[in-house]
């Protein structure tokens, strides 16, 4: 799908965003945390298989990936046109569709070093034991940075300024990351029990996080705590899940994509 122009801009977008020093920051303290929370979860549980430490693994995965992921999409195509140098850029012998997955792919090798740097201290640091439950978080947390990404990427096409984008990028976060599930909890209060706790398990795996975070508890065996609470179990294979990551991934890329196709973006 993308030629060499294509494959250029991939290569030049992942470098690029590599030197961000927003990027390095937070990528950094992801980092330092991830090993923290190993190292943790080695001292106070030495027998520990890796349930412990991969669920608060995967709590830190669920508030900090997203963001490094908004960080690093927020100026895909605004930042562009601020620099003047949209027009220069889509002068080049690709079409709109190529420029969209050149940046979201550019940025999301650039996701896959920060997240993997991460999750490679935290392993290196378990004990023997919890090594196989960290790494199987490995994908999923990747999986996640790239919706956001894909969003970020959207953001990007639709404002005009870095400043809106990176303010919108940043409320977006706090609302699918932490504010969404408060809204939930105050939903289900003010209903007094009336919502299906069917009904509340589906609105929690429409937000990316939540379905990530529902798919990692499953994986480290709560499965069963799940269904009593009410809650959809879906593994990683399952055709529900890949359609719910499918959308969130495909649909904002092909819009950035289509809005740079009927503005005619030139500058």
């Amino acid at each position: 799908m993308l030629g060499r122009v294509g494959r250029a801009l991939v290569l030049s977008e992942a470098l690029e965003r590599l030197r961000d020093r927003w990027v390095i920051v937070v990528s950094s303290l992801f980092a330092l945390l991830a090993l923290a929370v190993s190292l943790y979860g080695r001292r106070v549980a030495a027998d520990d298989t890796g349930q412990l430490t991969g669920a608060s693994l995967v709590t830190l995965t669920s508030l900090l990936v997203p963001l490094v992921a908004m960080i690093l999409g927020h100026d895909a195509v605004v930042g562009e046109r601020e620099r003047n140098t949209l027009g220069l850029l889509l002068s080049l012998p690709v079409n709109r569709l190529e420029v969209a997955l050149a940046k979201f792919l550019g940025r999301l090798l650039a996701l896959v070093v920060a997240v993997g740097g991460g999750f490679a201290l935290a392993v290196v640091a378990a004990s023997s034991g919890q090594r196989a439950t960290l790494a199987l978080l490995i994908g999923p947390a990747v999986l996640l940075g790239s919706a956001f990404l894909s969003v970020g990427v959207l953001v990007s096409s639709i404002t005009r300024r870095q400043i809106t984008a990176a303010s919108t990028v940043v409320a977006l976060w706090f609302v699918l990351a932490i504010f969404y599930d408060i809204g939930l909890l105050g939903l289900m209060v003010g209903t007094d029990g009336a919502l299906s706790q069917q009904t509340i398990g589906y609105l929690v795996i429409v937000n990316p996080v939540g379905l990530f975070r529902l798919q990692m508890l499953d994986a480290l065996g709560a499965a069963q705590s799940m269904r009593d609470l009410g809650l959809p179990v879906f593994g990683a294979a399952s055709s529900a899940a890949i359609a719910l990551w499918a959308l969130w991934v495909i649909l904002p890329i092909g819009g950035a994509a289509l809005l740079l196709k009927q503005r005619g973006d030139r500058g």
